[in-house]
């Protein structure tokens, strides 16, 4: 059959039409894939995703026997992102019946708008989070977001600060080591599908977050748990205004606790900062043990040396000294352990002035102690602008001298470990990645303001102020207590010279006197109506030093405990489970998940007691001490003690209301109510220890 032009004509056109449709489709997407492809693949990346950036993880905070003292813990944060106003008026209607909100308030409320990122509650509780992953409506996501926490609570919180809600330190030590916890923030690329359907964001790391360094602190948080509850019994008990405290490790300078308490703190759980290093006081006579360094060091007195002390009157030029008790001829040593400001001030006149006032830079009054911490002040030396005997005797005992506690528990460490003043340490160092303590704080001397010779005669002398001086009320049958006495004057800062009815009372010391370990001091603002500091401070000094010896008795054994130098890694020690109400088969499968040894009273039964208490760290060679109560038995039996240190020892005995005696240091060999032995009476156990 033969094809017809005009049919020819038409195929050709046909042909033509179809080659130009197929060409002309080639050159659209050679169009878009090539030659716009930039342009058009931003596009498709603004309306399908976008970069957001990923927090890293805050690092941890310890103290120096590895108790995690500030961790991370992951919380839900709702947050919404309309993409139209019809999304953003069904996520309006949500979130008001979400949380119970006026009906039509809740865009004005959340300031909604589509396409528009906004907040709608950061860290939400586990349950509202569950029910918001089923219900929310497209437009509602949510975000896993890390919340700083600290388990001990209050304790210690005016050494740690805060951070605000996207874990930036605000205070203390996470705004100063703000950089380090920190870590640096990675990024993500945030996809949806085509329709837009998805309720959740996938988030792919392109940048990966580095997490902030882990430290360790030199802190003893048992210590620091201690000196809190004893400052704010004393403020109490005292009627005091406030109260300040430090305390340091005498052999290293490491910073073993520091706090304050103010009745009137508006928010204690965001403290803005630690007056122990921020606030500066007149120590009065706490000082005298400086002014009598100096004395003893130039060869000007002899601890034999008599002093006529007037009875309590001396006429100094136009002004007159006292005392506060009618004091006749006093031996140096007296003069110091009855605090005479009349024989001190007699002795100091021997001396010149700026040498006093170089002995006192030496102990480091007059600077910053550089603990580490925002806030610290450096105190105040004054200006003998005109020397006479009564300005030197004022100065001898403290007066016009501005320090701060911190200050003050450095200067009596020197005195109690030979003569060294020592750099101090917050910081112990930092975790490595595999675990191991890297200890940045190395044991530094910054001067030696006093010779060991006269160091030793002045730890003697602040014994006899607590055995049979001002200091009478700090004397201690568990613990050897050597330490100062001080009751200051309070300047007006506002007419001038001082109060006539307001006191500072203080006591610095350090303990154990023989063997000194830890110094500091208690100071208290205006106690009334006692206001000797032998009767205030220094009842809360004492009692802090026997409740820490007691649990802790295997401290004090060497004579110079310093932190260990050799790695000690965190991945060797477990969280202690909470296995309390637990079966004892239960219990015991939980441990060995954890790697921890159980030493149970009773082979079967229920958990009703366990030390170490929950949250806390322990070593994996350690044992965890429970008490199992079985039905089968009417009375608790005595636990096989042997072993144990004296410390989780007397806890169990302790909780079951046992006396009990201890002979010797170390762990129990011995133990004279026999294992397994019915408690259904109480009696005296004795402890024979051994150190290994």
């Amino acid at each position: 059959m033969s094809v017809s032009r005009q049919q020819r004509v038409r195929l050709g056109v046909l042909l033509i039409a179809m080659t130009a449709f197929f060409v002309l489709i080639l050159f659209r997407l050679a169009q878009l894939q090539i030659i716009k492809a930039g342009s058009y693949n931003e596009i498709v990346q603004r309306q399908s995703g976008g970069k957001v950036a990923i927090p890293a993880e805050r690092g941890m905070i310890y103290d120096r026997h590895g108790r995690l003292v500030a961790k991370n813990v992951n919380r839900s944060s709702l947050y919404a992102h309309p993409e139209s106003k019809r999304e953003l008026r069904q996520v309006a209607a949500y979130l008001e019946g979400l949380f119970s909100i006026p009906s039509g308030t809740a865009s004005g409320k959340y300031r909604l708008e589509p396409n528009r990122f906004r907040w709608i509650t950061r860290h939400l509780d586990d349950r509202t989070a569950g029910r918001v992953a089923k219900e929310a409506p497209r437009g509602l996501y949510l975000r896993s977001e890390t919340r700083r926490e600290y388990p001990f609570k209050q304790v210690g919180k005016q050494i740690l600060g805060f951070t605000s809600i996207d874990s930036e330190g605000l205070s203390g030590f996470e705004l100063a080591r703000d950089s380090m916890l920190a870590g640096k923030s990675g990024w993500a690329d945030i996809r949806r599908d085509g329709l837009r359907n998805t309720f959740r964001v996938k988030e792919t790391a392109l940048v990966k977050p580095v997490p902030g360094a882990s430290v360790v602190l030199t802190v003893d948080w048992h210590l620091q748990e201690i000196v809190e509850e004893e400052l704010r019994e004393a403020v109490i008990e005292y009627n005091a205004e406030s109260g300040l405290a430090a305390f340091v490790d005498c052999n290293s300078g490491d910073i073993l606790s520091m706090a304050h308490y103010d009745p009137n703190e508006k928010d204690p759980s965001r403290p803005v900062k630690l007056r122990a290093i921020s606030d500066q006081f007149e120590p009065g006579s706490a000082f005298k043990p400086f002014t009598a360094a100096c004395l003893l060091d130039a060869g000007l007195v002899n601890y034999t040396d008599t002093v006529y002390c007037e009875m309590g009157k001396w006429r100094v030029g136009r002004r007159t000294l006292h005392d506060d008790k009618e004091l006749g001829w006093l031996t140096f040593r007296e003069i110091i352990e009855l605090s005479s400001n009349i024989g001190l001030g007699k002795c100091a006149v021997l001396a010149e002035g700026e040498d006093l006032l170089e002995t006192y830079h030496n102990f480091g009054f007059g600077r910053k102690a550089d603990c580490g911490l925002p806030g610290e002040i450096s105190g105040m030396l004054p200006r003998l602008r005109t020397v006479s005997d009564y300005n030197i005797s004022a100065l001898a005992m403290g007066h016009s001298v501005a320090v701060n506690a911190l200050q003050m528990a450095l200067a009596l460490a020197a005195i109690a470990n030979g003569g060294e003043l020592l750099e101090p340490h917050l910081m112990l160092g930092t975790v490595e990645d595999n675990g191991y303590v890297n200890r940045t704080a190395r044991r530094t001397v910054i001067s030696r303001p006093v010779k060991r010779s006269s160091a030793d005669s002045l730890r003697s002398f602040m014994r006899g102020v607590v055995e049979h001086g001002t200091g009478k009320p700090v004397n201690s049958e568990f613990v050897s207590i050597a330490g100062k006495t001080g009751t200051g004057e309070i300047p007006n800062l506002e007419s001038g010279g001082y109060y006539k009815n307001r006191f500072t009372a203080s006591f610095c010391g350090f303990f154990p006197a023989d063997a000194p370990v830890i110094a500091g001091i208690v100071v208290l603002e205006n106690p009334k109506p006692i206001t000797y500091g032998g009767h205030t401070s220094g009842k809360a000094f004492r009692k802090i030093a026997e409740r820490y010896t007691v649990s802790n008795p295997d401290l004090f054994e060497v004579t110079e405990r310093t932190y260990s130098e050799s790695p000690q890694r965190l991945e060797m020690t477990s969280e202690v489970p909470d296995l309390v109400g637990r079966d004892l088969i239960e219990a015991q499968r939980i441990a060995e998940k954890r790697g921890v040894k159980l030493r149970c009273s009773s082979a079967e039964g229920t958990v009703t007691w366990q030390f170490p208490p929950p949250d806390r760290l322990m070593l994996l060679e350690d044992e965890l001490l429970v008490e199992v109560d079985s039905s089968e038995s009417a009375a608790p039996v005595m636990m096989d003690l042997r072993g144990l240190t004296i410390r989780k020892a007397s806890a169990w005995l302790n909780h079951h209301g046992i006396r009990f005696t201890i002979d010797g240091t170390g762990r129990i060999t011995k133990q004279s109510v026999r294992p397994g032995q019915s408690l259904t009476s109480t009696p005296v156990c004795r402890l024979t220890c051994r150190s290994s």
